[in-house]
């Protein structure tokens, strides 16, 4: 993994240099490769269903739940989209860098005391400018990841964004199951991360973990509303409802499309 993260900032830094590379839309299609890339070097098998969001003029939001670090890979490789995460993420050793590039939105969250200095205007602003740049904006409106029990309640600080920009929203699930039974392993522990789990032992348990499948699933319809507390709390609902489907079915491979070999209709 360290060699692939390396591998895409030199890779990054040449097409930046010589080629004109930007951040934003066109980082965010790099990203997209990059994620494809890694994906398959590390041997993770991953199917999609549901109609993938296009790119476009269409202003477009999409929700999810989230488990894992591997969420963010596997949503960057199905298309490429304009991230939100947690400003910590900008200063993450070669992540952060790489996110950058992507055109990701960083947004503060508020200190054990509600007290931060990035103030709402500027990350509607900052979401605005997502919204415009012909890509889907991708976010995780739990605000952490979870052991996958169940989802959880979504909070609304970004969804005035979507409503002030009258932007439609699609909702998506991301689940993980294992080929066979494991009793050495478990989704819960060694694939989801959450609580006060460190990173560097459980990325190591994780990528080591054998007969490793995920099932990202999309939703065809969109929601919109003019209230954040409606309109966030439907959009939980459906991504509860998607995500319980996806785990009671197993993800049955007969009913899924595997998302390779759908790059040659993406943007380039």
């Amino acid at each position: 993994m360290l060699v692939l993260l390396l591998g895409a900032c030199f890779d990054g830094q040449i097409r930046k240099l010589f080629f004109g590379l930007e951040p934003g839309p066109q980082g965010a299609v790099w990203v997209h490769h990059w994620c494809r890339r890694i994906i398959r070097l590390l041997g993770l098998t991953y199917t999609i269903d549901g109609p993938v969001p296009a790119a476009g003029c269409h202003k477009l939001a999409v929700v999810s739940n989230h488990l894992s670090y591997l969420d963010i890979l596997l949503y960057s490789a199905a298309r490429p989209f304009i991230m939100v995460a947690k400003s910590e993420v900008r200063n993450w050793p070669l992540i952060g860098w790489i996110t950058a590039q992507a055109g990701t939105v960083y947004v503060q969250r508020a200190d054990m005391r509600g007290g931060r200095t990035q103030t709402r205007e500027q990350v509607n602003e900052a979401m605005a400018a997502a919204f415009r740049s012909g890509l889907p904006v991708l976010f995780f409106p739990e605000g952490t990841t979870s052991d996958g029990e169940t989802v959880l309640p979504f909070r609304r600080g970004l969804f005035h964004s979507i409503i002030r920009d009258q932007v439609p929203i699609r909702t998506a699930a991301v689940a993980y199951s294992l080929n066979e039974p494991d009793a050495r392993n478990s989704i819960a522990q060694h694939v989801c991360f959450w609580g006060d789990m460190p990173f560097g032992p459980h990325l190591f348990r994780c990528l080591g973990v054998p007969g490793l499948r995920a099932h990202v699933c999309f939703d065809q319809e969109e929601l919109r509303g003019d209230d954040r507390f409606s309109l966030a709390l439907r959009a939980c609902e459906n991504v509860s409802r998607t995500y319980t489907r996806l785990v009671m079915a197993k993800a049955a491979p007969a009913s899924l499309h595997c998302v390779l070999g759908r790059s040659e209709h993406l943007p380039s």
